[in-house]
């Protein structure tokens, strides 16, 4: 790039920006990388008021800035936050405050409406699928960058100590291991052995020398979590042209990708990174500020990137632990004694509010025929998150009051555990379930079949529960759930006709407007197909009066 044009690139650059690009300069100049030798990370630095974490480019900055002056605190809070909260500047020994000089000022953007001007509302987002979304923003939002000056909890006067999380070294060890496991089993294999790190794209592997050669185990990982990085440009998983690039001015900002992306990763995992590894990753150093120098937005490019790796890769382990520790969902198989003398197994669940319910509504002949189906419905996408497992009867019952006493207190203490935003993020989907049903309801129905079939299933044995769902009123505590519950009960009755099916859902106060089509509908076959499965075993019983056994073992 042209001097002149690389001094315009960087004269666009926001204060905040050009004050970023100015400070890794400076280290790159003395040689010493991105970071100083001997700093340390107080970990992700977060809201003081609401704990929400900083990403992106204000995450680098304000790590930068406090591994700069030697922040311990990883909490930051705006001035006009310290007077709501009666906070005010530490002053040193000689009385002089410590606050002066010591904001730093960070942006956000405020997404507004193309059309209004006003604050874009994200429930109109609500139903869509992430590509409907990303066009739906393009089209009709617009952002506005805007800035705010924060304070770090050091210099502030009143804040509360830190809460001092009880972590065993050993655990921080075993998520990157785990991460590390996880890694090479389904993404790209690890492999140990030889002189060098680096990641070979062409057999989409991770090359590592053995784990005794690195100084310390801090160094192991901050080195196996930069080549893990440069696996995520891999084509299946965030696609990025990193082929053929080594000894190019586009592989040195591959390697600052990668270099910032693990520290993003190590604040994540909580791993303290030592001092000589800071000064061992210093190869790139030449190419690094001279790629900045000539195109100052290409370091933030490289922090955009990073971000995008570290977030993959944190799904990525949030969704292999939340495999590793399922929700436990116990079960107790009853023999018990039909309306016919027959002796026929059923499955007792966890039902809510303490009592236990049938899992499937009939009972079977055999434990093998029971077990068959009920493995059938584990396989439904509602139970995904769950581990079954077996337990007596009388441990059913204990579990199922367990649950709804470990509820009941979460119910109580909501409040005082939670923010404000949140209580009022869980309370949308509350107020928006208040359904004016003078418009729907069984009298809209204009087909007697229709209403016949919503008059059946309410003179069921349960059939006040179903009223109440039908009449829009929350019976499990979860939109979905209630969804489930209802067209489910109603497909009992449909004799698999899922245009009927969806007709009378429609009527019903459990349907939302804002879900599209297609998601309910995918709901009617499911829940037809579960009916037609768990209908088809037993046979329906055929009266044969006289005629040798009735019920349900007549022909088993």
């Amino acid at each position: 790039m042209e001097e002149k044009e690389r001094n315009k690139a960087y004269d666009k650059l926001t204060p905040q920006r050009k004050q970023i690009v100015d400070e890794v300069i400076k280290n790159l100049e003395s040689g010493v990388g991105l970071w100083q030798p001997g700093w340390s990370m107080p970990g992700v630095p977060e809201s003081a008021i609401t704990g929400k974490k900083y990403r992106g480019v204000n995450n680098f900055l304000l790590s930068f800035v406090s591994l700069q002056r030697q922040y311990s605190d990883p909490r930051w809070a705006t001035f006009n936050q310290m007077k709501e909260k009666n906070w005010t500047f530490k002053t040193d020994e000689e009385g002089r405050s410590l606050g002066k000089g010591a904001g730093v000022s960070i942006e956000y953007f405020e997404m507004r409406d193309k059309e209004t001007g006003k604050p874009f509302d994200r429930k109109v987002l609500d139903g869509l699928t992430a590509e409907e979304k990303e066009d739906y923003i393009k089209d009709h939002v617009r952002p506005i960058r805007k800035y705010y000056t924060v304070f770090n909890g050091d210099v502030i006067e009143g804040i509360p100590a830190i809460e001092k999380r009880e972590i065993n070294a050993n655990d921080k060890v075993e998520r990157v291991e785990n991460l590390l496991t996880y890694w090479s089993e389904n993404e790209a294999k690890i492999i140990y052995g030889g002189q060098d790190a680096y990641y070979r794209i062409s057999a989409d592997e991770i090359h590592l020398p053995e784990r005794e050669r690195f100084f310390s185990m801090q160094e192991f990982y901050s080195t196996a979590l930069h080549e893990l990085g440069h696996s995520t440009g891999h084509a299946s998983r965030l696609n990025r042209d990193i082929q053929n690039l080594f000894g190019t001015s586009d592989y040195a900002i591959e390697e600052l990708r990668a270099e910032i992306a693990s520290m993003f990763i190590e604040q994540d995992l909580e791993i303290q990174v030592d001092e000589e590894h800071k000064r061992n990753n210093s190869a790139y150093i030449s190419a690094w500020k001279e790629r900045i120098k000539d195109d100052p937005n290409a370091l933030f490019t490289a922090i955009a990137d990073a971000e995008k790796i570290a977030k993959f890769v944190a799904e990525k382990e949030k969704a292999n632990e939340a495999n590793k520790k399922k929700a436990v969902e116990h079960y107790a198989i009853k023999q018990e004694e039909n309306a016919y003398g027959e002796e026929v197994y059923k499955v007792y669940m966890v039902a809510p509010y303490g009592q236990v319910a049938l899992g499937l509504s009939y009972g079977f002949a055999s434990r093998e025929a029971l077990m068959t189906e009920f493995e059938k419905m584990q396989e439904l996408p509602f139970w995904a998150d769950k581990e079954f497992e077996e337990c007596s009867y009388e441990e059913l019952q204990a579990h199922s009051l367990e649950r709804a006493k470990s509820e009941e207190i979460k119910e109580e203490q909501s409040e005082k555990f939670i923010r404000p935003s949140e209580v009022a993020a869980r309370a949308l989907p509350t107020a928006a379930r208040q359904v004016n049903m003078s418009e729907r309801g069984v009298e809209t129905l204009t087909r007697m079949g229709d209403r016949d079939v919503v008059e059946r299933a309410s003179k069921t044995k349960n059939g006040e529960k179903f009223s109440q769902l039908y009449n829009g009123v929350s019976v499990l505590g979860n939109e979905e759930k209630d969804e489930r519950s209802l067209m489910s009960r109603l497909a009992m009755f449909c004799n698999g006709d899922k245009e009927q099916l969806m007709r009378i859902f429609k009527s019903s106060g459990q349907f939302r407007d804002s879900k599209p089509n297609s998601f309910y509908e995918q709901m009617a076959e499911q829940s037809i197909k579960f009916v037609e499965r768990i209908k088809g075993e037993p046979k329906p019983f055929v009266p044969t009066w006289g005629k040798g056994k009735q019920g349900l073992n007549a022909k088993t």
